[in-house]
């Protein structure tokens, strides 16, 4: 087969196509929402369970700051103490390096670090015309 500047450009644009197509499937495919979706459930089961410091692995410095401002406790003993909601089926967001796993009226919002999710936010409920109010806000 004869190779012409018009074959070279097409064989060009269908690679370019697939790597595209194979990085986006990466970084917003199925499984990465099921791992926020299961990151945010560990964490709200860890809550349930009086799991403290297993919770606290999971959030976001910031969060943890929030815990602890908020309880005047060490994280791992204050986020026990917080009226968090019991880990629900429900449907998962994923936005670039950022997630929220939505079920029953609560949200908890997520940030990519690394290969994994870490909890942003946590216990959050939408306000009509505002940003949502949070339990745990390490925004």
């Amino acid at each position: 087969m004869r190779t012409t500047p018009t074959t070279r450009c097409t064989t060009t644009v269908v690679a370019t196509a697939a790597l595209v197509l194979a990085l986006t499937g990466c970084s917003a495919g199925g499984s990465t929402r099921v791992d926020a979706m299961a990151t945010a459930d560990r964490f709200l089961r860890d809550v349930e369970h009086g799991d403290g410091r297993a919770a606290c692995a999971l959030l976001v410095p910031d969060a943890r700051q929030d815990v602890e401002d908020h309880t005047g406790r060490s994280c791992a003993d204050g986020l026990t103490t917080l009226d968090l909601p019991t880990p629900a089926d429900g449907r998962s967001r994923v936005y670039g390096r950022a997630a929220i796993v939505e079920a029953d009226g609560h949200a908890v919002f997520l940030a990519r670090s690394g290969d994994t999710w870490r909890v942003r936010a946590a216990g959050c409920s939408p306000v009509p015309d505002a940003p949502y109010e949070c339990t745990v806000d390490g925004s």
